[in-house]
């Protein structure tokens, strides 16, 4: 057995003083993965700069859910200060409403919790990631926008990338570039380019004031609750209803897509002819919500998908793949955002634990401790794809609940900080040793990892808005 790496840390409520660890981290990327791994790194005492290739934080786009398991990770920034802000863009649903595609009849009622105020945050996906990019300006973090990465490199001794022509360096780099990274095909060591998964979809966000003089409308506003309505059919399925208290409308369609090519750039204006054609025959609600949409607010989105990879880290383990660049999800999973913040919390720690003389043992070692957990929960999201596009209408009535999307507590009563402390010894043991680590963060073989058996009641305190014991300064 090797020696102990280190002690125990700050723990997982801990922050220490900024900059005291004297590491240096690079992060590519300003996503849910890039803006979690850049808060988490500074709160465990990394020096922390970053390289976001877009002018800024996009408006666009619809909701997305932070479930509980990552949840209670923002919860605690800023001691709760960031929690405090997203309140008011947070939703609550009293179930989500699985309904057959034409007729509008309720199939099964999906219980919402894990992703519902006080177990979960779900909002709109520009005002929740500009809550965030201005966390990290008030925690002094450099974040440069509009800058490209042209190139990534590395040795056994530091890490580094090409930003418009000036070398970076750092002791490692990671990299949250999304799902057309380039640091891929620098770690994996192949030109790996994601293809299409055969689906697109039209996603919209849009303020609810205009919508409500509508009274196509009207029944989005009926009772005190958010709205949420999925349609179910072949091939294709529509979520659609309010968010944030009624202040706000999403929707997206997800469809058969006519082209194969996988674009540099994948996502597009929308159009609204082309949503109404693909949504033809379905439900009226649909094309009423459809057509009351600004045109600025439609996207028309490829879904593109990557198997899992071989491994996350790149030769002389100075640069780690998170997020959407290591395990694109599907909407259908709701966990894209959770597994990257998860990742996010994760290398840092890691990070604190194997100190600045064993930067790879960390990077190493968060492959190990996220790359089961991350490649089941992608699973989930495609096999809750198939059974909502494939659906045996005769079936559901005799299993309404086969349309669930799992609620497991595996996955949403999951601490990963918790996690990550208690598991670090462990998995960097394995590694040093050349022994196989067993997860403990996934279902046992031959356990079925689609059951719902997560409460409300066992969101983090922090979650629920609870007084949380203060941070360690």
């Amino acid at each position: 057995m090797a020696q102990k790496h280190t002690s125990k840390g700050s723990g997982p409520d801990g922050v220490v003083k900024p900059h005291s660890s004297g590491i240096k981290v690079i992060i590519i990327g300003l996503g849910y993965s890039g803006a979690a791994a850049a808060i988490e790194c500074h709160r465990k005492g990394h020096d922390v700069v970053v390289y976001e290739q877009y002018p800024g934080i996009s408006q666009l786009g619809d909701i997305i859910g932070i479930s509980g398991n990552a949840a209670q990770i923002v919860a605690k920034w800023g001691n709760g200060s960031v929690h405090r802000r997203l309140e008011p863009l947070l939703s609550y649903w009293n179930a989500n409403n699985i309904r057959k595609y034409d007729t509008g009849e309720i199939l099964y009622a999906q219980p919402m919790v894990g992703y519902n105020a006080g177990s979960g945050y779900t909002a709109p996906r520009g005002p929740m990631a500009i809550i965030l990019a201005n966390h990290l300006r008030d925690l002094g973090v450099a974040v440069h926008f509009g800058k490209r990465i042209n190139d990534y490199f590395e040795s056994e001794d530091e890490a580094g990338v090409v930003v418009e022509g000036e070398r970076v360096t750092a002791d490692c780099v990671i990299a949250c570039d999304g799902v057309h990274s380039k640091a891929r095909t620098f770690v994996v060591g192949i030109d790996d380019r994601p293809y299409p998964t055969g689906y697109a979809t039209y996603r919209a966000w849009f303020d609810a004031a205009q919508a409500r003089e509508n009274p196509k409308l009207a029944w989005m506003f009926e009772g005190d609750s958010d709205k949420m309505e999925t349609y179910i059919g072949q091939d294709m399925h529509c979520i659609l209803g309010t968010c944030s208290g009624r202040r706000g409308i999403v929707w997206n369609v997800t469809h058969i897509d006519q082209y194969d090519n996988v674009a540099e750039s994948w996502s597009f204006p929308g159009k609204h002819e082309d949503v109404l054609s693909y949504v033809k025959g379905w439900n009226e609600r649909i094309h009423d919500v459809v057509m009351a949409t600004p045109k600025t607010q439609l996207v028309d989105y490829k879904l593109v998908w990557r198997d899992p990879l071989p491994k996350w880290v790149s030769q002389h383990a100075r640069i780690i793949l998170i997020g959407d660049s290591a395990h694109p999800f599907l909407p259908t999973s709701a966990q894209g955002a959770g597994q990257a913040i998860e990742d996010g919390a994760t290398i840092a720690i890691c990070l604190e634990l194997a100190g600045k003389t064993k930067v790879p043992l960390a990077l190493r070692a968060c492959e190990k401790l996220r790359y089961a957990r991350a490649s089941l929960a992608q699973q989930i999201g495609k096999e809750t794809r198939e059974v909502w596009h494939k659906t045996d209408f005769e079936a559901v009535k005799k299993n309404p609940q086969s349309l669930s999307m799992p609620l497991p507590a595996w996955l949403f009563g999951h601490d990963p900080q918790g996690y990550a402390y208690e598991e670090f010894e462990a998995a960097a043991s394995s590694i040093e040793n050349g022994t196989e680590y067993t997860p403990k963060n996934v279902p046992p073989p031959g356990q079925d990892h689609r059951v719902s058996d997560f409460k409300a009641e066992d969101a983090s305190p922090w979650v629920r808005g609870e007084t949380a014991p203060r941070a360690r300064l």
